[in-house]
């Protein structure tokens, strides 16, 4: 039996042990600005500054643009093996390696990309009519009966319709049945939370990644939420993969027709759904909001909706995207929302310093293998008072056609510069996300179909929705009046 000395020895090696390894973190990166503790833990101003014994955030976008360069030599970090749908199995957003998402782009990017916006807006369409027949069955306020609706949630069930028309040519049929089917939207809410431990904790996802709790993850053959999800998604390939199968028109056969196969063709179909859904409803969702609490916007919005249907520059029954985007105070709109609401604002989205020559960011050396936060850094670029004026955190569209007019700043330049920081929403360069056109399509067609039918009002304004963000922007009883205008 070992004696008291030597077991006390070994307890002393081990301490010992620790207290270097953590010095020579806390060395690393010793020269960065920040808090003394986060040399040593991760509990806890600038443009970058150390949170954690490796980690930085980076808050300057010529900075962060220079991290999504393509040739800045930058990758992703082990981060985000969090996007995995599948244990060990990786998607375009989970993967890290270079040349392994540069591989796989060739068979996706056809369908996110190649046959361009025109293809993409049927399925918005079938989606966005879907949504508006609903509010016409069942949320129509008039004669002074009122009848409201949870716009927060239909937000989500038009979202996730519209991803499933594009992706797989069918909806599940949310805003259909006015229901969450199999659980989705409750099973991403109570998932989320713990999803962002694990955003800040990596070593508990891979934990969950291993036997035996990976059988505590979706799989297919669940009876509802995500798991519900990957069979019907697994259902659909099969029946795509038959010899004597109708070939469709949708991103799923973009993906066989460009020769993806097996479980790398499984992985990257099921996470357009999950990726693709969450953040145009917080979008959504947001901008709604604004719009609804600043009376004057939401009028004028109307009024240039008014005028460009009076000279018939908008289609019927539903508006083209191209309409949309011809829109000024529409396009000044979105963007506003976008800056003060991105979507992803929380998720940190670490890159990793190039190893071994490392890099030098905002005049501080960091040595490679550094990982660098840059999205939880977008909200803050988009509110900075020294950038955007004493009116940073208010939602003035006007800015945008000030600028645009020369009012407002040096014309095309700040423009540029408005532009530049509000883009970071969607990533950038290398890293920029595959399916921002898909997204905008969705964005840039629901506001005016709903503004020009509706008038919106909340229930009760004293009790406004309460907004959470557990990764994207969220919005609890966000219930609604509507009226046909």
């Amino acid at each position: 039996m070992p004696s008291a000395a030597l077991i006390w020895s070994l307890l002393g090696l081990v301490l010992l042990a620790t207290a270097v390894r953590r010095l020579l973190r806390w060395r690393r990166l010793s020269h960065v600005p920040g808090p003394m503790i986060s040399g040593w833990t991760s509990l806890c101003p600038g443009p970058l500054v150390r949170v954690a014994p490796n980690i930085v955030v980076c808050a300057d976008p010529d900075a962060i643009y220079h991290i999504h360069g393509v040739r800045s030599g930058y990758t992703k970090a082990e981060w985000y093996n969090i996007a995995r749908i599948s244990p060990n199995s990786d998607n375009i957003m989970s993967m890290i390696e270079t040349e392994q998402r540069r591989e796989r782009k060739k068979y996706i990017m056809p369908a996110y990309t190649g046959r361009g916006v025109d293809a993409f807006e049927e399925g918005v369409d079938k989606s966005l009519q879907a949504w508006i027949d609903l509010i016409e069955r069942k949320y129509i306020s008039d004669g002074g009966k009122s009848k409201p609706m949870d716009l927060g949630k239909t937000a989500h069930f038009y979202a996730l319709d519209a991803i499933a028309e594009i992706a797989y040519g069918q909806s599940f049929g949310h805003l259909e049945k006015d229901e969450d089917v199999h659980n989705i939207i409750a099973t991403n809410n109570a998932s989320v939370p713990m999803m962002m431990l694990f955003n800040n904790y990596v070593f508990l996802w891979k934990m969950m990644q291993r036997w035996p709790l990976y059988y505590l993850l979706p799989r297919d053959g669940d009876k509802s939420g995500f798991g519900a999800v990957l069979g019907h998604v697994n259902k659909l390939i099969g029946e795509r993969l038959r010899p004597n199968a109708s070939p469709k028109h949708d991103m799923l056969q973009s993906f066989i027709a460009h020769g993806l196969r097996g479980k790398a063709l499984s992985e990257e179909v099921g996470i357009q759904f999950f990726a693709g859904s969450d953040t145009v409803a917080s979008v959504i969702r947001t901008t709604l909001l604004l719009l609804m609490t600043h009376p004057r916007v939401y009028q004028r919005l109307q009024a240039e909706l008014d005028g460009a249907t009076a000279a018939n520059r908008l289609s019927r029954p539903l508006i083209r995207e191209s309409e949309a985007r011809a829109l000024p105070y529409l396009q000044a709109v979105i963007r506003e929302g976008l800056r003060l609401f991105p979507p992803g604002a929380l998720p940190p989205f670490f890159k990793q310093v190039p190893a071994p020559r490392g890099d030098t960011l905002c005049g501080y050396d960091l040595p490679g293998g550094t990982w660098v936060a840059v999205g939880c850094a977008v909200y803050g670029l988009n509110r900075d008072n020294g950038f955007w004026g004493a009116d940073g955190d208010v939602f003035r569209p006007e800015r945008w056609l000030a600028v645009e007019q020369g009012g407002d700043g040096p014309g095309e330049d700040r423009l540029a510069a408005m532009l530049r920081r509000v883009e970071l929403v969607w990533g950038a360069g290398q890293f920029v996300c595959v399916g921002r056109m898909i997204a905008m399509v969705e964005i840039n067609k629901v506001f005016p179909e709903l503004m020009r039918r509706y008038n919106f009002s909340l229930v009760d304004p004293f009790r406004p929705p309460k907004l959470v963000n557990t990764g994207v922007w969220d919005a609890h009883d966000f219930i609604v009046t509507i009226e046909r205008r």
